[in-house]
């Protein structure tokens, strides 16, 4: 085999190992335009759901509805907890956006047998008193005992039906 021969082999060997490369570059545009990225989502319960008109209210959870899609479940200011379709569901900051609206949500039926919505801790009294940790420690401390009247641990015991002398 001469140099030529070698050398024009080599240059077809690299242009059919770089052939299928250059064919799925150009093909790569085609299938970005034909299927559009999907976007991750970060669900976290207590993040705040809005619609195109305002806020329905925080969000609960995820279950699947009577069709055996999926919807949010959603704990408005009424303490009620509404399911709510995903239908245009999006992500902005920590806000879940979804298209439905304000007056959609006030007029769906609350789920059956969900649980009530978690009482609010209650904001501290303002009486002292009224709260034993916060009471004057002065109250329930007692008075240090007089060193001068208190017996020495230490000494021997004395019997105070014989004279001292």
């Amino acid at each position: 085999m001469n140099f030529k021969t070698a050398l024009l082999a080599g240059a077809v060997g690299a242009v059919l190992t770089a052939a299928p490369a250059l064919a799925q570059e150009a093909a790569a545009p085609a299938q970005e335009t034909a299927a559009p990225a999907q976007q991750s989502l970060q669900l976290t319960p207590g993040a705040t759901v809005r619609g195109p008109d305002g806020a329905l209210g925080q969000l609960e959870g995820v279950q699947a509805n009577a069709e055996g899609g999926q919807e949010l479940t959603v704990r408005g200011a009424d303490g009620q907890l509404r399911a709510v379709p995903l239908g245009g569901i999006r992500q902005e900051g920590a806000d879940v956006v979804v298209a439905y609206t304000k007056a959609e949500y006030d007029a769906a039926a609350p789920i059956a047998g969900a649980a009530p919505a978690p009482a609010a801790t209650p904001a501290p009294s303002s009486d002292p008193a009224a709260d034993p940790t916060t009471a004057d420690p002065s109250s329930t401390m007692t008075d240090p005992a007089d060193p001068a009247t208190t017996a020495d641990p230490m000494a021997p015991p004395t019997d105070s039906t014989q004279p001292q002398g």
